[in-house]
């Protein structure tokens, strides 16, 4: 009965063929509709929330220190890049003028990448840096 359908249809082989495979594809399509309809999926997740939280945060200034001036990190060291001036006269060897020194080279220069970045800074030897390495960090 096929064979005189087709016959009548007069379709070639690939024709045919075309045919036979549209007609899985969507006996395929509708079997997979079936299933989505009977097992419903988990529910969706809302990112929009998560996204404005990050929309939000990415328009933020590049300068992290902004606002946290003067904050200790939980280590209980001094972070060079936010301290105040009268944090860093609390440090031993750190006087008015080096403190000023300080102050001004991180503002001219941006933050220091290490404790070690303090070298320079004018006034600031070896010897200070290392009595200052347990009480300071860069970050």
């Amino acid at each position: 009965m096929l064979k005189r359908f087709a016959d009548w249809m007069a379709l070639t082989k690939t024709e045919r063929k075309v045919i036979l495979f549209l007609t899985a594809t969507l006996l395929a399509g509708a079997g997979i509709r079936l299933v989505q309809a009977t097992f419903p999926s988990a529910p969706n997740f809302d990112y929009h929330a998560s996204d404005s939280t990050f929309a939000a945060l990415s328009a933020a200034p590049d300068d992290r220190s902004a606002g946290t001036e003067g904050i200790e990190e939980p280590s209980g060291k001094l972070n060079i890049n936010t301290a105040t001036r009268q944090q860093l006269l609390d440090l031993p060897g750190i006087g008015e003028v080096t403190a000023k020194r300080i102050l001004e080279y991180r503002a001219a220069t941006g933050k220091f990448i290490s404790v070690d970045d303090l070298r320079a800074v004018k006034g600031m030897s070896g010897k200070k840096i290392e009595t200052l390495r347990p009480l300071v960090i860069a970050q």
